[in-house]
């Protein structure tokens, strides 16, 4: 079933640029369907649409994907990225010339976008599982009251749609997996409810 789902999901690649050298990114969506899809699960967060047990699993469903097309390889990216670099490899230095000062800072940041992404999968599993996947299942966002954006659900879309990139191996082919379901899942809510742009 999976494998089904994965085959249907359209995969975008780096499309190489002819005068650069560089690749470009192929997008899923319009920049104006990236933006309508942001609004929705703003929407769908701020006015508590929906049951608490699938309100932040939509909201966080629609705006990882959205965040991915809009500021994957921006400014703001790059810009976090080195942010969180900077602050792995001040860790790192802290330890006072321990052997594991030389870790490898894109190794450890992709590690943790990695982790974060097991994280996000516990919270997004039906609680009814956790008698086969015990307290994993059992984890949630907090919830938020209405009119409140839930702060800590935000931030794990914006990392994951902005760094899902950076995790290597089986981890890696996961994250980037589940990230290529969650937009082919939600990529056509734009044209349907507001037409085409």
């Amino acid at each position: 079933m999976l494998h089904a789902i994965m085959a249907a999901v359209p995969t975008p690649s780096p499309m190489p640029d002819p005068g650069s050298g560089t690749a470009l990114l192929e997008h899923a969506m319009s920049p104006t369907e990236v933006a309508i899809l942001l609004l929705l699960a703003i929407v769908v967060d701020y006015m508590s649409i929906g049951p608490n047990s699938l309100r932040d699993r939509l909201a966080f469903l629609m705006a990882v994907p959205a965040i991915k097309e809009g500021f994957d390889e921006s400014p703001a990216d790059k810009a976090t990225v080195e942010a969180l670099g900077g602050a792995i490899e001040r860790l790192l230095d802290s330890t006072g010339g321990a052997y594991i000062a030389g870790a490898s800072v894109n190794f450890v940041l992709g590690a943790l976008v990695g982790l974060l992404w097991i994280y996000t999968i516990g919270c997004m599993m039906p609680v009814k599982l956790s008698k086969k996947m015990g307290r994993f299942a059992t984890l949630t966002w907090p919830q938020s009251p209405l009119y409140r954006l839930n702060g800590r659900m935000w931030l794990v879309a914006i990392l994951l749609g902005m760094m899902s990139d950076l995790p290597g191996g089986l981890i890696g082919d996961i994250t980037r997996s589940l990230l290529d379901i969650a937009t082919g899942l939600v990529a056509f809510l734009p044209g349907l409810l507001f037409g085409d742009a």
